[in-house]
């Protein structure tokens, strides 16, 4: 006897749709996942570079300044003494609730992406009668707060200068 005759089966089965479907969806997390860790590593990429140009400006600054001068007071607050008698003084203030590198000037030498810390000079005599001012200050980037522990920017900043003046 003859059987009713068979539909040729045309399409896929709901096996085969579903695998399918999982592999698009891994393929689809995968491309999502490294487009989002390229877009986190430029952001990052850009945030040290504006930090660190934010603390070299501030560094060359200072370390300009106190070149040209005749005597530099050390310590919390940077005091300089100019050869024309002009005094400017270099200090950490607050400044809406960001820690700023600033000039009593109200000149801030570092901008707002970046809180200062550990804010510091030492001085000593030098050989030829000069000063030797060492300078030194922690940037630590403002993030928001969910950031991870790991995507902290945090750097340290430093350097020697002496004066020319005698």
């Amino acid at each position: 006897m003859k059987g009713l005759p068979r539909a040729k089966s045309r399409g896929f089965t709901l096996i085969e749709m579903i695998t399918v479907s999982g592999l698009m969806a891994l393929f689809a997390l995968t491309i999502i996942s490294v487009f989002l860790a390229t877009l986190r590593g430029g952001n990052k990429a850009q945030l040290t570079q504006r930090v660190h140009q934010d603390g070299d400006y501030a560094l060359n600054t200072m370390a300009a300044t106190i070149r040209n001068s005749t005597l530099v007071t050390c310590g919390s607050t940077v005091t300089v003494t100019m050869p024309i008698g002009t005094v400017i003084k270099f200090s950490a203030v607050e400044n809406n609730g960001v820690t700023r590198v600033a000039s009593d000037s109200s000149r801030f030498l570092t901008g707002t992406i970046a809180d200062v810390s550990d804010f510091s000079a030492s001085c000593v005599a030098g050989y030829l009668g000069n000063q030797v001012v060492t300078l030194q200050f922690t940037l630590t980037a403002v993030s928001p707060a969910q950031a991870q522990a790991q995507e902290q920017l945090i750097q340290d900043f430093a350097t020697s200068v002496s004066t020319r003046q005698q």
